[in-house]
């Protein structure tokens, strides 16, 4: 027996319709001549010719299957089935009107502050560069939203995310290693280490970093378990206790000493995140460009290789442009 013939191609990026169905167009246009009462009306309404209305129309009766008007003196009235679909058709109109002005809202405009997530330890390096960021952005006014969930780039969450674990793969996703931010255990000048306090982390914030401190403490007592790298860092400043922070934190500040090179296995590779509709700002083109050249000038702290603190010396404008 013969296969059945494929069926009829369609030219790519159109959508097969189901059986009897009618496109958004046809809706629109027979709402109009609804309303209107006439074609010539629904014509004007809608920029069409009154030919091309008349048209649509006659194909959508033929495709349902249904009389949707009856001619009256100079009018065209709706059947019953076509009044009750005229009904549905308003509320397809309003639908549709609602779904443009919801998503013109929801547009950034183009000089909207640009939005950057990151975890807390980076979000506290952002803040103390914050006005050099922006200054080598052309002014353009910056967020910075310290968190450790994940925004959504591609739901408009955020423009940029630095992130600390490996990058997204979905597509229009826009990733670039920066470089490694390392920790270290730290403790403060005028303190004993043999004595002071441990703080350790809770499992589900680094179980690697938890596992280097435990090795490190050796049976001695954990005094209390902290998830923030910041918070950890101001326990060592304050409480003078023994635990591991960021090395940009702990080698800049002359009131700690730094007790073992910083460990590979708790490093994290740092990530600049973007997502292709975001990159079409060019207030988002430059910060990017900003923070390339942040993470640039301070790779070496960062990583640990450097008990001085790098400054930006000089400004490198990254200029707001498209292209």
């Amino acid at each position: 027996m013969a296969e059945p013939s494929p069926p009829p191609s369609r030219r790519d990026g159109d959508l097969a319709a189901a059986a009897g169905s009618a496109s958004w167009d046809d809706i629109r246009i027979f709402h109009a001549i609804a309303v209107g009462g006439s074609m010539a009306v629904a014509a004007a309404q809608l920029g069409l010719s009154e030919a091309t209305v008349a048209r649509r129309l006659k194909a959508l009766e033929r495709d349902l299957g249904l009389q949707l008007f009856t001619r009256e003196a100079n009018r065209l009235a709706p059947t019953a089935i076509g009044q009750g679909l005229a009904a549905e058709a308003g509320e397809i109109e309003a639908a549709a009107r609602r779904f443009a002005i919801r998503a013109e809202a929801a547009k950034p405009l183009a000089n909207a502050p640009v939005r950057v997530t990151a975890t807390t330890s980076i979000s506290l390096l952002l803040t103390m560069h914050a006005t050099a960021i922006s200054a080598a952005a052309g002014g353009v006014e910056i967020v910075i939203i310290s968190t450790r969930s994940r925004l959504d780039l591609a739901r408009g969450e955020a423009d940029i995310a630095l992130r600390m674990s490996k990058p997204p793969t979905e597509p229009g996703h826009y990733a670039q290693k920066l470089g490694r931010l390392m920790q270290a255990l730290y403790i403060r000048q005028d303190v004993d280490p043999a004595t002071a306090p441990i703080i350790s982390v809770n499992r589900e914030t680094s179980s690697r970093i938890d596992d280097y401190i435990m090795t490190y403490a050796a049976g001695r007592p954990i005094a209390a378990r902290v998830g923030d790298s910041a918070a950890r860092y101001e326990s060592i400043r304050s409480a003078g206790a023994l635990s591991m922070a960021p090395c940009f934190m702990g080698d800049a500040d002359s009131t700690l000493r730094r007790l073992e090179p910083p460990p590979e296995r708790t490093g994290d590779d740092i990530y600049l995140v973007s997502h292709e509709i975001s990159r079409s700002r060019p207030g988002v083109v430059a910060v990017l460009g900003a923070l390339r050249k942040l993470f640039r000038e301070q790779r070496s702290l960062l990583a640990g290789d450097t008990i001085k603190p790098v400054g930006i010396t000089q400004i490198e404008r990254f200029p707001a442009r498209t292209g």
